[in-house]
């Protein structure tokens, strides 16, 4: 990583030559002009710039991300893929409302790449305003309707918004185009326990549970057993290794950020309280 890092610092003193040029350019008007580099030049710099931040981004350097891609841009204002790159940055940054003005000059140029809007609507769920992420998510599966993600999307837009019914029959949808996306599999039962139909509800995440490991929809699994035969050995075992896979769902808070209801909450409080599951909790928290 070291050797990147370094990489990545040698590879900045350059840029910092190309904004020189950048500004001397724009403002200059006395001096003669000598081997200026071509637009071919300015844009195959400008990839190499975006390559550079990218990997920025990943080391969590985005503030520097931004500063580079910002020049980037000036560089070569029609790359699609620098203005969302650029969002990337800006979003990891928490400069969310600059992100989605990067993605409208991303827009402009691509207006029928449908994960443009979708990324919009992520900026504007993350932001509290399912009702703008909803029309976002719409207006991309207006350019394809065969995107189980998509669906996946709406389907979480519409739990927001306590459309409860929309939201089932978006991730049914989702489900549907793809058979293995567990996630929308895993949602229709969250949503079909907060309706009260528990039995389908267990369904859905034992079938969830078949196709990913993941803690998710072992827990839910787990919690909606509990419920409906307290004290099973197996909802509690289950609990204890979904617990061990990922301790952030102890919290009440990583539950509502995974848009967990209220119904499966308090089910989950109940689980977490008896005595069977008081160390496995106390254990989570410690790592959470």
């Amino acid at each position: 990583m070291k050797k990147e890092i370094s990489k990545i610092f040698q590879f900045l003193l350059f840029i910092s030559l190309i904004e020189s040029f950048v500004l001397i350019k724009s403002s200059i008007a006395f001096f003669p002009r000598i081997n200026e580099p071509n637009q071919h030049e300015l844009e195959s710099t400008s990839i190499q710039i975006g390559k550079t931040a990218i990997q920025l981004i990943q080391f969590g350097q985005n503030n520097e991300a931004i500063k580079l891609l910002k020049l980037a841009v000036k560089l070569n204002p029609t790359e699609k893929d620098l203005w969302t790159s650029l969002s990337e940055a800006q979003f990891r940054a928490n400069r969310k409302y600059e992100a989605l003005s990067s993605l409208n000059k991303a827009i402009k140029l691509k207006p029928k790449e449908q994960s443009i809007y979708f990324r919009k609507a992520s900026i504007y769920m993350d932001l509290n305003k399912p009702q703008k992420a909803k029309f976002f998510i719409e207006e991309g599966l207006s350019i394809n309707k065969n995107n189980e993600r998509g669906y996946f999307q709406l389907g979480n837009a519409e739990i927001m918004l306590n459309n409860y019914q929309s939201a089932l029959i978006a991730f049914k949808i989702s489900s549907r185009i793809n058979s293995n996306f567990w996630q929308s599999i895993n949602n229709e039962g969250l949503v079909l326990y907060e309706l009260n139909n528990s039995k389908e509800a267990i369904l859905k995440f034992k079938s969830a549970l078949k196709i990913s490991n993941n803690a998710e929809p072992m827990l839910a699994l787990a919690i909606a057993l509990f419920s409906s035969d307290n004290n099973s050995l197996e909802s509690l075992n289950l609990a204890k290794k979904a617990l061990e896979s990922n301790p952030k769902y102890v919290s009440k808070e990583y539950q509502a950020e995974q848009l967990w209801g209220k119904k499966l909450q308090k089910s989950a409080q109940l689980l977490f309280k008896t005595q069977e599951m008081k160390k496995a909790v106390n254990k989570a928290k410690e790592k959470s």
